[in-house]
C-alpha cells in the first residue's frame, strides 16, 4: 500500500514535468533508512503526554524511523515540484512546489517551515544526536505540527550572498489538511486556525552564526477573537492567541571543533481559564559539542535542561546528558552511510534519578 502511494505521488511530478510551457527535466530520486536498536527505560520515539516522562517500563527492540523516497522535478532552473514520503507508514512527509525570484525562494504545500532551529529546522537525516532535544518534541506537539510539518506557504529570502536568511511562514496549525466543503460539516473539527512563524539565520563569520525564531498560533472560534467587543481589534486577538514561542541559537566552528546551543520559551494561554488571568510556561535549553576526531569517528555530547510547566506542575523539570559517538565506515566513498550510538540518561528535579531511565540507542543511517 504504501509504494502504491509513493509512486502515484511521483507519477503525478512526471506530469507535472511534462506540462507545456516549461522544460521538462529528468525527476531526480533520493532514498535512505534510519532504524536501529534501543534499549532501556524510556525505549524510542516520542514521550507519551500526560504521563511521567520516566515512568515508561522498560523495553528494547528494533525500531524503524525513516524509510524515505524523495523525488524532485525540476520544470526550469527557477521551479521545481518536490515529493518526500516515509514509505513504511504510507505518511507523504512533504508535498511542495518552490519558486525562486532572485534571491527570494516560495513554496506551498506541505513543509518543514520556519520556527524552532532543533525543531522543524533541522531534517531527521542532518540531526547529531538520534533524537530531537526533548523541549523540541514537545514545541512541536504544542504547535501542533505533525511531524514538524505543516500545510502552508512560505516566503524564504537570503542575503550577503546566502550568509543571511530569513523565513516567514502561514500555516493551519491544528494537524490538519482542511478542505472547505459547503454547507460545512457540522460535527468536523473547528478550522478556524491560523500560525505564522519567522526565523533568520545569520553566519557573522565561517566561525560563527546566530539564529532566533518567533512564532505564534491561535484555534478558537471566530467569535472568540471578537469576544463582546463590537468589531475586529488585533488587541482581543492576540489575549486570545494560546500559544506564543519564541527561541535563540548560537553555532561556533572552529577547526574539527563544533558547538551548538539553543533556548527556547513557549507561552500557553490554553489551559487558563479565563485567558486573561495569566499564562503558563514552559522553556529548555541545550548545548551540543561536537568534535571531528577523524573523518570517520565524530564523538558528542549533549547536554539539555527542560521544565514543561515552569513550577506548575511541580517539581518536573529534567536534566539530561548525551553521550555518543558518529562513525562512518568509507566517507569519501559511501558519505551517506553512518552508524550512530549514544547512551542517555535524564535527572530529575534536584539531580536525582529516584526512576531508573538510562536509554541506549544503536542507529544506522543509510542515504542513497
Amino acid at each position: 500500500m504504501s509504494w502504491k502511494i509513493s509512486i502515484s505521488i511521483l507519477g503525478s511530478l512526471a506530469v507535472l514535468g511534462a506540462t507545456p510551457g516549461f522544460s521538462t527535466g529528468q525527476p531526480e530520486f533520493q532514498s535512505g533508512v534510519q532504524m536501529g536498536y534501543t534499549y532501556g527505560q524510556n525505549g524510542a520515539g516520542f514521550p507519551s503526554f500526560g504521563k511521567d516522562p520516566l515512568g515508561n517500563p522498560g523495553r528494547a527492540g528494533f525500531y524503524l524511523a525513516q524509510l524515505r523516497l524523495k523525488a524532485k522535478v525540476a520544470f526550469d532552473s527557477t521551479f521545481s515540484a518536490v515529493a518526500v514520503s516515509n514509505i513504511y507508514n504510507a505518511d507523504v512527509q512533504e508535498a511542495y512546489l518552490e519558486k525562486r525570484v532572485r534571491n527570494y525562494t516560495f513554496r506551498a504545500g506541505k513543509i518543514r517551515g520556519a520556527g524552532l532551529k532543533s525543531g522543524s529546522g533541522t531534517d531527521e537525516f542532518e540531526r547529531i544526536a538520534v533524537n530531537a532535544p526533548r523541549y523540541a518534541r514537545f514545541w512541536a506537539a504544542y504547535k501542533r505540527i505533525l511531524g514538524l510539518r505543516d500545510f502552508g506557504i512560505q516566503a524564504q529570502g537570503d542575503h550577503f550572498g546566502g550568509k543571511l536568511s530569513q523565513r516567514l511562514f502561514f500555516h493551519n496549525a491544528n494537524w490538519q489538511n482542511v478542505i472547505n466543503d459547503e454547507p460545512s460539516f457540522f460535527s468536523g473539527n473547528p478550522a478556524q486556525a491560523a500560525g505564522i512563524d519567522y526565523s533568520v539565520d545569520w553566519r557573522i563569520s565561517e566561525f560563527t552564526a546566530w539564529g532566533a525564531s518567533v512564532g505564534g498560533l491561535a484555534d478558537h472560534q471566530w467569535s472568540e477573537f471578537i469576544g463582546d467587543e463590537e468589531g475586529w481589534k488585533v488587541g482581543n486577538w492576540l489575549r486570545s492567541n494560546p500559544i506564543v514561542d519564541a527561541s535563540l541559537n548560537h553555532q561556533m566552528d572552529v577547526g574539527r571543533f563544533h558547538l551548538f546551543d539553543e533556548g527556547m520559551l513557549l507561552y500557553n494561554r490554553q489551559i487558563i481559564n479565563p485567558v486573561d488571568s495569566g499564562s503558563s510556561k514552559m522553556w529548555g535549553v541545550s548545548s551540543l559539542v561536537r568534535f571531528d576526531l577523524t573523518p570517520r569517528t565524530v564523538p558528542f555530547f549533549r547536554y539539555e535542561f527542560f521544565d514543561p510547566t515552569d513550577g506548575a506542575g511541580g517539581l518536573d523539570n529534567l536534566n539530561m546528558f548525551t553521550l555518543g559517538v558518529i562513525f562512518r565506515p568509507n566517507p569519501v566513498a559511501y558519505p551517506g552511510l553512518k552508524l550512530t550510538t549514544q547512551y542517555l540518561r535524564s535527572l530529575e528535579d534536584g539531580a536525582v534519578n529516584s526512576i531508573p531511565n538510562d536509554l541506549l540507542i544503536s542507529q544506522l543511517e543509510m542515504v542513497f
